[in-house]
């Protein structure tokens, strides 16, 4: 992935104020639960552009990061995918009013629904996830604050053809 540059007619004070508040923190040590993720509380107001869908854009990588985070594991045992240990997160979402925590669920519910109706798809999605970085994540998210392509197809879309 690599860095876009800033449209000049971006404010660079509030896009700056995107970036540092679009950190990703995942698997990094003495970082825990979602506190890998960014923070809602830390979002500016208002995106640097004045185009719709922004907040979904923002959403939908969000909720990518949280696939990562709670990576869906295959069981062992069993030819099914544990999802479960997301919880807490879901109750939260579905109880949001918010654009972006509505674009961050649409896209958990896409692995639930992958996970229960294309199960062969998911080692794709979870290799697909794991090759991710922190840094990737951060520049789809900055993409997305501009409204900008993110640097990627919609995760489900690709795997499950």
């Amino acid at each position: 992935m690599t860095a876009r540059s800033i449209p000049d007619d971006t404010p660079a004070p509030l896009l700056e104020r995107w970036r540092q508040a679009l950190r990703f923190r995942i698997g990094v040590v003495g970082v825990d639960g979602l506190d890998q993720l960014p923070n809602a509380a830390d979002f500016p107001d208002e995106f640097p552009t004045e185009e719709f869908g922004a907040g979904c854009f923002l959403g939908e990588v969000l909720g990518l990061a949280a696939l990562k985070l709670f990576r869906p594991v295959p069981l062992r045992q069993y030819p099914t995918f544990q999802l479960d240990t997301m919880f807490p997160l879901l109750e939260d979402l579905a109880k949001s009013e918010r654009t972006t925590d509505r674009a961050r669920l649409h896209v958990i519910a896409g692995a639930v629904e992958m996970a229960l109706n294309a199960p062969s798809c998911m080692p794709a999605l979870i290799a697909w996830l794991d090759a991710l970085t922190n840094d990737d994540l951060h520049c789809m998210a900055m993409a997305a604050v501009q409204c900008r392509p993110c640097g990627f197809d919609f995760a489900f879309e690709g795997l499950a053809a």
